[in-house]
């Protein structure tokens, strides 16, 4: 879309091949697009030995892996961020001394014309600052709430060290408006709104939506929707982390609610994870009416993840707590699957309910269980929620649309 092309360096804490979750994904694939539409990107990432392979193991972009904490630490760096030392925190949280030099470094290097930066968190607000001082504009795409800083989100929580917390709180406030965020992009109204409560200013955020990533979508446009028989049960995919926010013990409850009704459903579970929870859930599957009906999948590629959604008749996001807006979601539309999923943050922005999905109340067991049965007994109705979201997966929440979107926002700040 745009005529101009810009030098863009791309600021993050984590690249591939180091991937925690879909948004390091996301951030590499806008890359290579901003990069496919003739602009030259960069990579300011965390410090990492496996970068040593690239341009190999970035598909091409140059990655400069100079901010800290260095992404090879065996330690929890996101723990250490919530009960590291005070002035651990301070400075993955606040100012961390390293990064600003580390930035300053890069925009002299690939002397940019937007510093496009992506989730700071544990990465702190120097990059924002130091490109202010080297007179480089700026674009942040935001996809949680770190702009309210996770550590006071953290003791808010807790409800611990309340006068300690709004001492923070103001200080925070006051150098994040100080140096000011600029112009940002949200991942949803459920972040932007959930940002404005904390004082960052409604007029400075654009909702710009993701789109369904280019290697499942290319995978989703092979795969033909699975038609279900009247004989078979109801196959139940569910892609998420085993800890208890996800919510897929909601899940496991609707699903014995609706076999012990006599409604024949199977479930996956796929994701990665150990501990009580994990037990947890093992043992409500171990138990009648479940036992046999359900399995767990680990470890599974892009290309074992669509073959999942592939087979599958419905996608459940089961989540209780705020999915910024969840790409599991979008991967189960572009498969032309019926969507369920929880009014927890911003999924319901992805689809509307009874249209191209079902949108059911967070932690509501009884109330998955009714969808469930429902669309068990109803195959017409599956088949029409299902082709509608793929319409839409491929439509306004397509790849394409999303980095249009980037690209005009680009412009506007680099102008």
């Amino acid at each position: 879309m745009s005529e101009a092309k810009k030098r863009i360096l791309v600021v993050t804490l984590r690249y591939p091949p180091y991937v925690a979750g879909g948004y390091e994904l996301l951030t590499r694939d806008a890359a290579l697009a901003l990069r496919a539409r003739g602009h030259h990107v960069d990579v300011l990432a965390g410090k990492g030995e496996r970068f040593a392979d690239a341009p190999a193991a970035t598909d091409g972009v140059r990655v400069l892996p100079w901010l800290v904490p260095d992404l090879d630490d065996d330690s929890d760096f996101f723990m250490r961020s919530i009960e590291g030392s005070n002035l651990q925190r301070f400075r993955m949280h606040f100012l961390e001394p390293a990064n600003y030099r580390a930035t300053l470094r890069a925009i002299d290097l690939t002397q940019p014309d937007v510093v496009f930066f992506f989730n700071l968190g544990l990465v702190s607000i120097a990059p924002i600052l130091a490109a202010r001082h080297a007179g480089v504009a700026t674009l942040g795409y935001i996809s949680d709430p770190w702009p309210a800083n996770h550590w006071l989100l953290d003791w808010e929580q807790r409800g611990s060290k309340p006068d300690r917390l709004r001492a923070l709180r103001a200080f925070w406030n006051s150098f994040r408006d100080l140096v000011g965020l600029g112009e940002l992009l949200t991942c949803s109204n459920y972040i932007k709104e959930r940002l404005s409560g904390y004082g960052v200013p409604a007029h400075s955020m654009e909702v710009v939506h993701l789109g369904v990533p280019p290697d499942m979508a290319a995978l989703a446009e092979q795969a033909t929707p699975v038609a279900r028989r009247a004989d078979e049960p109801l196959r139940i995919a569910c892609l998420s982390s085993f800890w208890d926010g996800k919510g897929q013990d909601v899940l496991l409850g609707a699903a014995s609610i609706a076999r012990a009704s006599g409604t024949d459903v199977e479930v996956v579970l796929a994701g990665t994870g150990t501990g009580e929870y994990r037990t947890r859930l093992e043992e409500m599957a171990s138990s009648a009416p479940l036992a046999g009906a359900v399995s767990f999948v680990e470890a599974l590629d892009r290309v074992g993840v669509s073959a999942l959604l592939a087979r599958s008749h419905v996608l459940v996001l089961p989540s209780v707590w705020g999915e910024p807006f969840a790409l599991s979601t979008l991967e189960g539309m572009a498969h032309g699957l019926a969507v369920v999923a929880s009014d927890a943050g911003g999924s319901p922005e992805a689809l509307a309910s009874g249209v191209e999905g079902v949108i059911f109340p967070s932690g509501d067991v009884e109330a998955l269980a009714e969808t469930l049965v429902r669309l068990a007994a109803d195959e017409a109705m599956r088949v029409r929620l299902g082709r509608d979201a793929r319409r839409r997966a491929f439509g306004e929440l397509s790849h394409t649309t999303f980095v249009d979107r980037l690209e005009l926002a680009l412009d506007r700040v680099a102008r």
